[in-house]
């Protein structure tokens, strides 16, 4: 019996197993007991995230006060056989969430209104989130969204990096002076597939949430934008003014200092830390992300570092349709 089945078996017994998803980081099934009934197994990666209890502690309080809206749906963990919300199995922690029927995953976005309709979830995501009571929450991963962590960490394998990756890198790592502020809560991985859609093309649900910290409100939208560019294959302006309208729609933080500024340079602070941990991750010998062969990492950095050019190239661009849009609101 597999580690996934002996897991399953915490919660049900006889049921089905299929992978799910194509994530870089958890191990995840849709597990299928003989109800018909459909649930999503999962295994947290606890080299990943060094304290998996953790996790499931701010989860809970997270889920607990997500709870408190009712303009999205709320993903629901699911109790095991011994009413454990989580169960160890071997060295490893599963959990099991409730499969919400009648939705789907977006990726890539097809429309501006899906663009839109993203931005304002998240938007509403960490403004919900914002009046979360109780102690600030303790980062899951060491660093994470941190551009000067991970310079710092590059650091260590950087005269193993192509030497026209280490100059690219040198050349931008003045962007780790923006942001450092933490502000408010963020959901932390916050791409489009981290939605679920219904068929009319709006958001029903926010999902994933073991990355949710508190930071800064432009490490979200700058993810958000960045991962929409990339699905799209280009920066495209008229996405990047939906997905703003949305988000500032429901994000006040975003009419602070930095305005139109801090929307334009938030992409390209996420697409140069994300290529530097794909890079480092290579350099270090896959031990972080999910690879098929040695070099995947490589060709994923490669591929961040050439968004990071394009939102570089196009700042003006996007400080004016910035700009546009907050001076609408």
């Amino acid at each position: 019996m597999s580690a996934a089945e002996q897991a399953a078996a915490r919660w049900f017994s006889g049921a089905q197993l299929s992978p799910l998803g194509a994530g870089h980081i958890h191990d995840t099934y849709l597990l299928t007991p003989a109800t018909g009934e459909r649930y999503v197994l999962q295994r947290v990666n606890e080299y990943v995230f060094k304290d998996g209890d953790l996790v499931m502690l701010q989860t809970r309080r997270l889920l607990d006060h997500w709870r408190q809206q009712q303009r999205y749906r709320v993903a629901e963990l699911v109790p095991s056989a011994s009413g454990a919300a989580a169960e160890r199995v071997g060295d490893a922690l599963w959990r099991v969430w409730r499969y919400l029927e009648g939705t789907r995953v977006v990726d890539p976005v097809s429309s501006l209104r899906q663009a839109e309709a993203a931005g304002a979830a998240f938007g509403f995501f960490q403004a919900h989130m914002a009046s979360l009571p109780g102690p600030r929450f303790e980062d899951t991963i060491k660093g994470f969204l941190q551009l000067e962590h991970y310079l710092a960490e590059f650091a260590g394998v950087a005269a193993a990096a192509p030497d026209a990756l280490r100059r690219l890198v040198e050349t931008h790592a003045p962007l780790a002076a923006q942001f450092r502020q933490r502000n408010t809560y963020i959901h932390g991985d916050c791409k489009v597939n981290n939605l679920l859609f219904a068929e009319e093309d709006t958001v029903v649900a926010v999902i994933d949430f073991d990355t949710a910290m508190y930071g800064h409100w432009a490490w979200d939208f700058g993810d958000l934008l960045r991962s929409l560019c990339f699905s799209l294959g280009r920066v495209d302006i008229p996405y990047f003014e939906h997905c703003l309208q949305g988000f500032a729609g429901q994000q006040p933080l975003v009419n602070g200092a930095g305005g139109a500024a801090d929307c334009a340079a938030a992409p390209a602070y996420v697409a140069l830390m994300l290529g530097l941990r794909f890079l480092t991750d290579h350099l270090q010998g896959d031990v972080y992300f999910r690879v098929r062969e040695h070099g995947e990492n490589l060709r994923r950095a490669e591929q961040q570092f050439r968004l990071l050019g394009a939102f570089v190239d196009q700042q003006a661009a996007l400080r004016a349709a910035a700009a546009g849009v907050l001076k609408v609101r």
